[in-house]
């Protein structure tokens, strides 16, 4: 590892993006020492747009531990190396990186006070460069006790300003935002959820006026499908993210929605729904069980008492739900005339989408 880095090295000038996989974390460390190290030579990667780490093995952050525990910490300067010669213990007055504009750290975990201060170029206490900032941050897939903290975790939004991409899928804090951030050119937010953590707390600090798609993601480990007509096996910690967000409007612009093995009572379906008129590409993976609620309340051919009456679009995982979603179709068609129409395509994946009219996402 150290010869591989040593010879590649030489040309950081030139680096666009960064990209190191793995399924073991040894790997992952070994690199982290060698990218948090300080060089003498000048060169730097001043050109570098992008940064992936990613460690395959999602099962392991399942577990509040991390694992493997004798090579947990991550020591050093984070990405020093890319950074080039600064002093020692001297903050940076700018971002280090300046065309730095996507981070993904999925299963790899930082110093993140380190993190914050060094490679975002967040000085405490002082105003941000907003000219030069992150556009897209992605945290997976963390062990409870190397996720960032409330603190760390507002530091590091409140340093990316122009956010526009969020994925922040079973990590994050467990207690939330410490205090209110506010990222007004947030477009895409996708949140994972686990049996822990306050999600509550951490949407009600998120100030995100400008939201257009969300998706939300929770852990199926057993890979059950679940009924499309029977309110069953809810999932609590989805219960309560859902009507929060439904009953305090987070998210006015919102056009596109997306549930991956989200299980809540049908009823908090019904509150999400009719608290986004505004929706209109939705996507259902093994939650088909939201489908119901899609139907007309009452028979009319006007739009008035139809859930999401500017859908253009419905996807749905697996197939084995065609049934229920054809027959809510057919009460949408009766009751507005703009759905009598629609396009059903199976998809390779085993999948269906409906585009209603000439409705299509690009």
């Amino acid at each position: 590892m150290p010869a591989i880095f040593n010879f590649l090295f030489r040309e950081m000038y030139r680096w666009r993006s960064l990209e190191i996989v793995s399924d073991t974390w040894m790997p992952i460390h070994s690199a982290l020492q060698l990218l948090n190290k300080r060089r003498t030579e000048s060169s730097s990667a001043l050109r570098l747009k992008s940064i992936k780490l990613k460690r395959t093995n999602d099962y392991l952050s399942y577990f509040w531990l991390f694992c493997p525990r004798i090579i947990k910490m991550v020591e050093g300067t984070m990405f020093a190396a890319l950074i080039g010669p600064t002093s020692q213990g001297v903050l940076p007055q700018s971002p280090p990186l300046p065309k730095l504009r996507n981070i993904a750290l999925y299963g790899v975990h930082l110093n993140w006070t380190n993190f914050l201060h060094y490679t975002l170029g967040a000085p405490p206490n002082q105003s941000l460069t907003v000219s030069r900032s992150i556009q897209s941050l992605e945290l997976s897939h963390h062990s409870g006790e190397v996720r960032p903290t409330s603190d760390e975790f507002s530091g590091i939004l409140e340093a990316c300003p122009r956010l526009q991409n969020l994925v922040l899928r079973f990590s994050g804090p467990m207690a939330g935002l410490s205090r209110q951030v506010s990222l007004p050119l947030l477009e895409r937010l996708h949140y994972g959820y686990s049996s822990v953590g306050d999600d509550d707390r951490l949407f009600s600090g998120l100030h995100a006026p400008n939201l257009i798609k969300l998706s939300l993601e929770g852990r199926n480990l057993s890979g059950t499908t679940y009924s499309p007509v029977e309110d069953d096996g809810e999932d609590d910690i989805a219960d309560s993210l859902l009507k929060y967000c439904a009953t305090h409007l987070l998210f006015p612009k919102l056009q596109e929605l997306s549930l991956y093995n989200v299980n809540a009572p049908v009823a908090t379906f019904t509150l999400l729904m009719n608290a986004t008129p505004t929706l209109l590409h939705l996507l259902l993976h093994r939650t088909a069980n939201a489908l119901s609620i899609l139907s007309p309340i009452q028979k009319s051919f006007a739009d008035r008492g139809m859930p999401c009456p500017a859908l253009k679009s419905i996807h749905i995982f697996p197939n084995s739900h065609k049934n229920s979603l054809m027959a809510t179709l057919k009460r949408r068609r009766k009751s507005a005339p703009r759905f009598a129409e629609w396009q059903c395509e199976e998809m390779m994946e085993g999948g269906i989408t409906v585009f209603f009219g000439c409705s299509r996402v690009a």
